[in-house]
């Protein structure tokens, strides 16, 4: 639980224990905070505690016998402390204690402000105007947490313009390769559109089910950003799920299927046109130390033979039949159809994307797209929050398929 940021700008500490090698604070709104001292040992305020490590690592031997003798607040209200033997001190900011506290409040829970949704609930999803967020920093750390809290969004009345998705991709953090880029002198932009010669899936008009891309990359790719240029005039609608719903009513109806999905890999892979070779295997669900779903990889149509122990062929494929009966139900699918100018951005390691099938000879469809490094957009994100005064900036974020 985050305390409210109105509330938190006037917390001190206002007592301080020591019991062996606990530290006990007591917070002005009456919360206890517990910190084993080796915790405070390796952490900035301890001398040595701040990177870089030195001569004998991060670790060494000798600091391992040190324990607290001593506790005071400082006249900022920090915590000081005098360690033995040797007489250390070593100061630890209030703000950066309480922080690593309300960490630890929300382990094992959703972050804040996450939603899961469905056909219905996604109409509440905000779909900011693109020149709304062009100048104003605000809007643009708003735009940023619709992603990290809904896994996707979309941006209205982008200018008709090839090549602008690479420069909304820029606001999100560092644009990747994409390896069916439609220029190799500038690898970054690809196109949806029909093309026969081509023989990849986006490049062709069929219904194309809700997959999460590059599943045969060991690390999937990290942001989609799809641009509408042309808009089909009977069809083609894009097709979007939020994992996170689709695991998480696994793991409700059938946690032996989730148990599996979640903790045996399987194989994907793709060949294209004769040339490449992808392989990779993952877990279509992954799970957190503390039982939190953090990512999906799932594509059907790139699952590999089920390279298994005979035991476990069999559920593994009722496990999968049970994960795509949810995906497959139509009251979890978003299903906008875009105009141009319509932009969406989607977290690859959540929302699984698709489109229905539409008659190519009865118009053109074609969007551009860019993907972004998802790293780097939490670290846009927890900067820009940081510079605009929020105090959940460094709130936890999904780490996404690992």
């Amino acid at each position: 639980m985050t305390a409210d940021p109105e509330s938190t700008t006037a917390l001190a500490i206002a007592a301080v224990s020591l019991a062996g090698d606990r530290v006990s604070l007591t917070w002005s709104d009456g919360l206890r905070q517990d910190i084993h001292a080796a915790c405070l040992r390796h952490s900035p305020g301890f001398p040595g505690g701040e990177r870089p490590a030195g001569e004998q690592g991060r670790f060494p031997d000798g600091p391992a016998g040190l324990a607290p003798r001593r506790t005071t607040l400082d006249a900022s209200g920090n915590l000081q402390l005098e360690w033995q033997p040797g007489g250390i001190r070593s100061t630890h900011a209030a703000p950066w204690l309480r922080e690593r506290f309300e960490r630890g409040q929300l382990r094992g829970q959703p972050p804040p402000g996450l939603v899961t949704w469905d056909a219905r609930t996604i109409r509440d999803l905000p779909q900011p105007a693109y020149n709304s967020l062009q100048q104003d920093e605000s809007a643009r750390l708003a735009l940023f947490e619709q992603v990290l809290n809904w896994g996707v969004t979309r941006v209205r009345d982008l200018p008709r313009q090839p090549g602008i998705v690479e420069t909304v991709a820029g606001w999100f953090g560092q644009v990747q390769a994409n390896p069916y880029a439609d220029d190799r002198a500038r690898p970054v932009i690809c196109s949806i559109r029909v093309d026969p010669a081509t023989p990849v899936a986006t490049r062709q008009s069929h219904f194309l089910g809700p997959h999460t891309d590059t599943c045969w990359r060991q690390t999937l790719t990290g942001l989609l950003l799809m641009h509408c240029l042309e808009a089909h005039p009977q069809g083609g609608r894009s097709l979007l799920v939020d994992g996170f719903a689709v695991a998480n009513r696994l793991r409700a109806e059938s946690p032996e299927a989730f148990e599996l999905l979640s903790t045996v890999p399987i194989s994907f892979g793709a060949v294209v046109a004769d040339q490449d070779d992808w392989r990779a295997q993952g877990r279509v669900i992954s799970v957190s130390a503390d039982g939190l779903v953090e990512g999906i990889r799932y594509n059907g149509n790139s699952i590999d033979q089920l390279d298994l122990p005979d035991e476990l062929i069999e559920p593994m494929y009722t496990a999968l039949q049970r994960f795509e009966s949810i995906l497959y139900d139509r009251d979890l699918w978003w299903r906008p159809l875009l105009a141009p100018g319509d932009l969406l951005v989607i977290d690859n390691h959540r929302v699984l994307h698709g489109r229905e099938g539409f008659d190519a000879a009865a118009g053109e469809r074609h969007l551009q797209c860019c993907n972004v490094e998802r790293d780097d957009f939490h670290n846009r994100y927890r900067r820009l929050a940081r510079l605009r005064g929020r105090r959940d900036w460094a709130r936890r974020l999904s780490a996404g398929v690992f």
